[in-house]
């Protein structure tokens, strides 16, 4: 369990530093307002963590390059947190996660990813900026079927 953590933040933080970096040589720190980042992930009443495997991760850096404070599930994070994650533990059962950015972002994660063993789960996920949806799907994961991973970079 430690391991695929240490591997969902190691593979966030290396996609973070390619998408930050640019070939720019103008020296400017873009200002714009994106709008923050809201994902949502819920999943069936039959997800269990016994044979089932549910994670999210996400994570922005703003213009200082320095991680910015997530809202996980209501509570706000903690300042200088680089990856704010929800493991299956939450899911039992059929829950809803909601993660939320600030608006002022230079470059956001957003990693999803799930698995079963043993019963078939339905994965909802939405992702909206600024308000508006980016991304809606909801999705069977099978029984010893490929795993679904998803990776999106703002």
């Amino acid at each position: 369990m430690k391991i695929k953590s240490m591997y969902l933040m190691v593979l966030t933080l290396v996609t973070l530093a390619f998408v930050g970096c640019s070939k720019d040589d103008d020296n400017t720190v873009p200002t714009e307002n994106k709008g923050a980042l809201k994902v949502t992930v819920t999943t069936s009443s039959s997800f269990s963590v016994d044979g089932g495997e549910v994670s999210v991760s996400c994570g922005s850096m703003g213009s200082n390059a320095k991680p910015q404070t997530w809202t996980v599930n209501g509570a706000a994070g903690t300042a200088g947190q680089v990856l704010y994650s929800v493991e299956k533990e939450y899911f039992q059962a059929g829950k809803t996660a909601v993660l939320e950015s600030p608006a002022n972002y230079l470059t956001a994660s957003v990693n999803i990813s799930a698995f079963s063993i043993k019963q078939p789960f339905t994965l909802t996920y939405k992702v909206e900026q600024g308000g508006k949806v980016i991304v809606e799907k909801s999705q069977e994961i099978k029984s010893g079927v490929t795993p679904i991973s998803v990776s999106l970079t703002y």
